[in-house]
C-alpha cells in the first residue's frame, strides 16, 4: 500500500485488509482521506480473511478510514451490494446512520466528475429520508 500511494499517487485502495499491521499507515490513510474499497465476504470467501470476525471494515470504520462497500464479484461470490449491507448491518452491527455513511463514503470515492457526485448524493439522501421517514 506505500508503494501505492507514494510512488503511484494511490486515490484509492482496494480491499486494504492488512493495513492496522502499520498505525503509520492507517495514520496516513486516515489524514488523507483515502478510501478503502471492502469486500467482506468475497475477502472471507477467498480465504484473504479468516473469517467475518477478523475482517477489519467495523475496526477500519471506527477509527475514522473512508470504508466503502463493495461487492466484488457478484457472481462469483454469489452476493451483492444489498447482501453486503445487510451483513453489516446483522453481523458488524452497522446502524441505519452508519449504513448511510458508508454509502455517501462510495459515491465520494468514485471517479465520477464532481457534479454527478453531488447529485448522486442528494438523490441517495433523499431516499435516506424517505426510508426512514417510511
Amino acid at each position: 500500500m506505500w508503494a501505492a500511494i507514494e510512488k503511484l499517487g494511490a486515490e484509492r485502495i482496494g480491499h486494504g485488509l492488512r493495513a492496522y499491521e502499520d498505525e503509520r499507515l492507517v495514520s496516513i490513510l486516515r489524514e488523507k482521506r483515502i478510501p478503502l474499497e471492502m469486500c467482506v465476504t468475497s475477502n472471507v470467501r477467498t480465504g484473504v480473511c479468516r473469517s467475518l470476525e477478523a475482517h477489519p471494515i467495523r475496526r477500519y470504520f471506527d477509527e475514522g478510514l473512508v470504508v466503502t462497500v463493495n461487492s466484488d464479484d457478484p457472481t462469483m461470490f454469489h452476493t451483492s451490494i444489498t447482501d453486503e449491507y445487510i451483513l453489516l448491518a446483522s453481523r458488524f452491527g452497522f446502524d441505519s446512520n452508519e449504513l448511510r455513511r458508508l454509502a455517501m463514503n462510495g459515491v465520494g470515492a468514485s471517479f465520477m466528475p464532481e457534479r454527478d457526485k453531488e447529485r448522486l448524493m442528494l438523490d441517495f439522501e433523499r431516499e435516506f429520508e424517505n426510508r426512514l421517514d417510511g
